[in-house]
């Protein structure tokens, strides 16, 4: 015990030169060195870093995937949407163009040259633009040049029974109808 109290006399005798003194930093270095503090310390925070950016890439990677099939469900959704509207407005025009057709064969037997030279300009016109819309490009702007290029096929087809009516009208009826317009 005397060995104790010696000791203990001893640092409170010169507590103040103990505490202005410092270790050398490479007392320091070999205790950690010695105990193996510095490479605990390293794989700790290196194995941190691991989890943190390995947490970071599947985060990422689930949200590119969930933004990913929604982006893709919606353009699809809105394709099949118009495709079938298309397919609506197709058989309604072409029931009415059908129709025309129809009554301008009873009115005259043979339709002019010129008016099946148009009409198949614009048919031709029509498949490419349909073949385009069907099978890679279902989008508003190629629908609404369909729907235009059928309303094209009617107005001519009633441009051509509108001259036909008028023909096939009275002289009277004609000349009445040149000073109403008048």
């Amino acid at each position: 015990m005397q060995d104790n109290d010696k000791l203990e006399a001893l640092i409170r005798n010169n507590r103040e030169s103990f505490d202005s003194h410092e270790p050398r930093p490479e007392n320091w270095q070999k205790i950690e060195a010695e105990l193996g503090f510095d490479q605990r310390r390293d794989n700790k925070t290196q194995s941190l870093w691991l989890w943190k950016a390995a947490v970071i890439l599947l985060l990422g990677v689930v949200a590119f995937l969930l933004a990913d099939k929604y982006n893709q469900s919606e353009p699809l959704e809105e394709q099949l949407a118009s495709v079938q509207h298309f397919e609506e407005l197709e058989t309604f025009y072409t029931s009415l163009i059908n129709n025309k057709r129809e009554r301008l064969s009873e009115v005259k037997g043979e339709s002019s040259f010129d008016l099946q030279v148009e009409m198949k300009e614009l048919d031709e016109i029509y498949s490419d633009l349909r073949e385009l819309f069907l099978e890679s490009q279902p989008s508003e702007q190629v629908l609404e040049r369909l729907v235009h290029l059928l309303r094209q096929k009617l107005h001519v087809i009633d441009s051509q029974l509108e001259i036909i009516e008028q023909e096939q009208l009275p002289e009277e009826m004609k000349k009445e109808m040149e000073v109403n317009s008048l």
